[in-house]
């Protein structure tokens, strides 16, 4: 298509935290392909605040995930996408590759879509992506399908003046005025969770060692968790900011640490795009397709599993287990040690 007759792009990428992070590797490319256009990215509620302050984001629709019956979903779909049909979208690319995602493209009413998938009806082009590659290969791959060069892929995040603001002010109450570590240990599956007994024995020697003051991370869900593990760790020195601080204020915090150690979760991913040192737990998943992206990051993994999707099988926690506490420490301890923050 004449890239002249593009203004207005849609963009899919709904779920989850790590995979929007990641989509936003696709802003910049689409931007230099078409310098003109504005940029619509539909995205689930829960994760709006990543799109939302990108300066190349023009707009964001955000999506309502119903538990109802899937008429009931696309009725709501349906009235969420009438007011950028009524304004009309010249292409949009469903970047995640779900029925759902794809339903999104549709319902947007753009004459020319396309994206990650197998065969749609009507859609101009479709490809599916080396899924053994990283993800965030795999958005630069979906863009370069579509003739829209990616050579250099970086997701980037960005927030408002509020969220360093309120970072500040968290900061200021505990005292913490110097360098500070990040712990996340939680994840949204039980499987990819290091033993918490054991995180929390980290966190004790981390600081008996290094002085460093800790901040344990995670979502509102995570608060009472978070809460309990900075009183078992150290409640002078370990700080719980799970539930404190919103999306945003997540970012500015990751983005001001010395060092983050996570588990394979969102907030990991987070800490990457913004360029923190990570020490990376990995188990049930493999760390070449969803380890933190970019250079200046340590992954752990006493054993790779047999598929990326072993987490969702219950008993492949075992292979959290089986990293051991010493070696997360001298990993972490050289991490803080080496990092110029």
């Amino acid at each position: 298509m004449d890239r002249a007759d593009v203004g207005r792009i849609l963009l899919v990428k709904l779920t989850s935290l790590g995979d929007v992070i990641h989509g936003t590797a696709a802003i910049g490319p689409l931007h230099r392909a078409f310098p003109q256009a504005e940029i619509t990215w539909a995205v689930d509620e829960r994760f709006a605040d990543v799109p939302r302050h990108h300066p190349g984001v023009t707009r964001v629709i955000e999506g309502k995930r119903l538990r109802a019956a899937p008429l009931h979903e696309l009725r709501e779909l349906s009235s969420t996408t009438a007011t950028l049909r009524r304004e009309g979208v010249d292409l949009a690319i469903d970047i995640q590759g779900t029925v759902r995602s794809a339903a999104w493209t549709y319902a947007s009413g753009a004459p020319v879509k396309a994206g990650r998938g197998r065969f749609r009806p009507g859609w101009r082009r479709t490809l599916m992506p080396d899924l053994g590659r990283h993800a965030v290969q795999v958005i630069a791959e979906i863009m370069g399908g579509l003739g829209i060069p990616a050579p250099d892929p970086q997701p980037e995040l960005h927030w408002p003046a509020s969220a360093d603001e309120a970072v500040s002010k968290f900061l200021a109450e505990h005292g913490v005025g110097g360098p500070f570590a990040v712990f996340n240990p939680f994840s949204r599956w039980p499987t990819k969770e290091w033993p918490i007994i054991r995180f929390q024995d980290l966190a004790r020697r981390f600081h008996r060692d290094l002085a460093a003051p800790i901040i344990v991370t995670g979502g509102p869900a995570e608060a009472s968790r978070a809460a309990a593990f900075a009183m078992a760790a150290d409640p002078a020195e370990v700080i719980a900011a799970a539930g404190i601080l919103d999306l945003p204020g997540l970012f500015c915090l990751l983005s001001r640490a010395r060092l983050v150690v996570s588990v394979d979760s969102g907030p990991m991913h987070a800490a990457a795009a913004v360029g923190t040192p990570v020490v990376a737990l990995f188990g049930p998943t493999l760390a070449e397709r969803t380890g933190p992206w970019g250079r200046g990051h340590v992954v752990l993994q006493a054993e790779r599993p047999d598929s990326q999707h072993a987490y969702r099988r219950p008993g492949s926690g075992a292979l959290m287990g089986r990293l051991g506490l010493d070696a997360v420490y001298e990993a972490a301890a050289r991490a803080w040690l080496e990092s110029p923050g």
